[in-house]
């Protein structure tokens, strides 16, 4: 994903996405496909019911966020995402 601000939000990123492709933003918003923080281990999806409107500061993926877009068949259904990192973060718990 290209550089963005921190006050960017998901769905930001979701669109910019959108304009490589047009069928991506709506495989996204129907769980067939996920973007994951590869920052983190173990590797889990974001949630976008939670996440769609928050700032990639606030779920961690700026300034150092490597998001990548996978099939959700490719991702763990069970995966609980690894500790909060960034200054400006919410806990893990909240996300």
């Amino acid at each position: 994903v290209s550089p963005r601000d921190g006050d960017d939000v998901l769905r930001d990123v979701i669109y910019w996405l959108g304009g490589h492709g047009s069928t991506i933003v709506t495989k996204i918003l129907q769980h067939e496909w996920c973007l994951v923080d590869r920052n983190r281990y173990p590797m889990a999806p974001l949630s976008l019911d939670n996440n769609l409107d928050k700032t990639l500061q606030y779920i961690g993926c700026w300034p150092s966020g490597k998001l990548e877009l996978l099939p959700m068949e490719l991702v763990s259904p069970r995966a609980e995402m690894g500790s909060s990192r960034g200054l400006g973060a919410a806990p893990t718990e909240t996300l």
